[in-house]
């Protein structure tokens, strides 16, 4: 946990983790000796001799006054690291996962970095003074206690100090047995809230097919199954209360019993006797408030085990190389080998695979279903990483370029685009911030956005909505290549930008990628012909080889797998409706 807060916090916030560490111990000990001063104070007090309980006495107003202001430098400290964690916690995590290798986000990983960023907001202001000074209070002040006694009275500072590995194996104990339940719970919460996202998502669908019914879906699934994990939360819960209870009345037992019997065998007087009882029940009440801390140190811990995966996922890699060139630059896969999964564990997808791309060209990328065609275009435009060989923009390995050089580098346009909640304006700049008027009304033109934005009330600044809904398909789609264009990227890569567009919409994309001037390196997967038509080369793929490469002229003249293509994409394109 103190790990994850020194991530969190950063170089600059670790000195102040540090700092609350040594006031607290600090403080702690303080606390400790103010507590045990009471025993030859009172000793004293009622001794033969009272007025020599005036040194006690003082030390023990001098301990506690300098324990009040320990306390005070700690508990302020202890707020400015809980808004420094509020200041730099979600920003850390927020920048780590634009880092994260893709294969990670599967649906349990993507579940745990959306309640990392959740639990990393106001509820980690509280954190240091509410749950890690408490805890590291209740662990530490029955340690000081004991030792602070020792030289007071050596039986019962051992008895304390014994008591001590009994009381936390006994909460650590508890916490095991409700743990993995505990694990089980959290994972099944996490499921309930994926199910009831995607059934409200789902609505539309759900409603056609007449299972609207909870108890019918998914969600009414994790739903039972996070009321029975918390059925079994509940119950594992009530053996570790009674083995830390158990435990408790064990180590006050050995106490009362070695003050006892010091006592009737007269090493110990009555006020001494009753000033160490005080001791005693300042000694267990660390431990019941340690007890009482448990439901929120389990739900901290959990939270900060959340975050701890989204900073321990696998990242990116990245160095500190630039590219100064502004021309279109060559593009080469070596030997590149590529499985899905996060340790790249699964089925190869791509095998030793060679290919080199010129300057200025325009290659289209053709073949059937898992062929590997969008494999090769993520790998280029560095959303996945080879598992071994390398991708390189102009002889130089993309691994040793700067996260900003590499973004830099490459524009894409997704078979399934994504609008951002704004304007038609904004979604386009989203691509190049400092476009100028004239260079957006360019590449709106280019991809027919213009005629988009004339029809509309608001024009440019008409609100898309949430994932472009208050667009269609085929106007999104033309958004999406707009502001790729607008990017004055060096390699512009496209995936299937209109494999589910109308004549129109089709057309008006494909013209969009001909007609744009500025040279690029474009790499087109796809399977309309309109798509590939402008292409100087074409690649056909299967099984993750490349078995066809030349111009649409040779592929068709060799009359084999793109040949077939060819045919049957034009009598689709052919193909009407008739009526006799």
């Amino acid at each position: 946990m103190i790990r994850t807060l020194l991530t969190l916090q950063g170089t600059q916030g670790r000195s102040l983790v540090v700092g609350h560490l040594a006031l607290n111990v600090l403080g702690l000990m303080l606390r400790a000796a103010g507590t045990v001063l009471l025993v030859p104070l009172l000793a004293t007090l009622f001794s033969a001799d009272p007025s020599a309980a005036w040194g006690w006495l003082g030390a023990l107003v001098l301990v506690t006054a300098c324990g009040w202001w320990i306390d005070s430098l700690s508990a302020r400290r202890a707020y400015s690291l809980g808004f420094s964690l509020l200041d730099s916690g979600q920003r850390t995590l927020a920048e780590r996962i634009t880092r994260i290798r893709l294969p990670w986000f599967n649906a349990e990983n993507t579940a745990t970095a959306r309640q990392a960023i959740a639990a990393s907001g106001p509820d980690l202001v509280g954190v240091i003074i509410y749950l890690v000074t408490p805890i590291l209070s209740a662990v530490l002040l029955p340690v000081f206690l004991g030792v602070a006694l020792l030289p007071i009275n050596l039986p019962l500072g051992l008895a304390a100090l014994l008591g001590v590995p009994v009381l936390v194996a006994a909460y650590w104990g508890a916490g095991v047995i409700s743990r993995r339940a505990e694990g089980e719970a959290a994972q099944s919460n996490s499921a309930l809230t994926e199910r009831i996202m995607e059934f409200a998502r789902t609505q539309q669908a759900l409603r056609a097919a007449r299972r609207v019914e909870p108890a019918r879906s998914h969600a009414g699934a994790a739903l039972n199954h996070q009321h029975r994990t918390g059925m079994k939360l509940l119950l594992l819960q009530v053996p570790g209360q009674i083995l830390f209870s158990v435990a408790s009345q064990l180590v006050l037992v050995l106490l009362a019993v070695t003050v006892v019997v010091q006592s009737m065998e007269g090493e110990l007087q009555v006020p001494q006797a009753i000033a160490l009882i005080v001791v005693i029940v300042r000694y267990l009440e660390s431990f019941t408030v340690l007890a009482e801390l448990a439901p929120g140190m389990e739900s901290m811990t959990g939270a900060l085990r959340r975050m701890r995966e989204v900073l321990k996922a696998p990242q990116v890699t990245a160095g500190d190389q630039e590219l100064d060139s502004r021309d279109a630059p060559l593009l080469e896969l070596r030997q590149v080998s590529f499985s899905y999964g996060e340790t790249g564990q699964g089925r190869n997808v791509l095998q030793d695979f060679n290919l080199e791309l010129q300057p200025g060209s325009t290659t289209a990328i053709v073949g059937p279903s898992g062929s590997g065609k969008s494999t090769v275009l993520a790998l280029l435009a560095g959303l996945h990483e080879p598992d071994s060989g390398a991708v390189l923009i102009d002889e130089v390995d993309t691994s040793t370029l700067s996260e900003e050089a590499r973004r830099e580098q490459i524009s894409m346009v997704f078979q399934h685009p994504y609008l951002f909640a704004g304007s038609l304006r904004e979604n386009l700049r989203s691509g190049h911030s400092q476009a100028q008027k004239t260079q957006i009304e360019q590449a709106a033109a280019l991809a027919r956005v213009d005629t988009l934005v004339a029809r509309l009330p608001e024009g440019w600044n008409h609100d898309v909505g949430e994932g472009g809904s208050r667009l269609s398909g085929g106007e999104r789609q033309r958004v999406s290549i707009a502001r790729a264009l607008l990017k004055p990227a060096r390699i512009l890569l496209v995936d299937e930008a209109t494999s589910a567009l109308d004549t129109e919409n089709e057309s008006a994309v494909a013209a969009a990628l001909s007609d744009d001037p500025r040279q690029r390196t474009r790499v087109i997967v796809a399977h309309r012909l309109s798509s590939i038509a402008a292409a100087d080369r074409v690649l056909f793929m299967e099984g993750g080889r490349i078995i066809e490469d030349g111009s649409i002229e040779e592929l068709l003249a060799a009359k084999g797998r793109f040949a077939d293509f060819w045919a049957q994409q034009y009598a689709a394109g052919a193909w009407h409706l008739g009526h006799n």
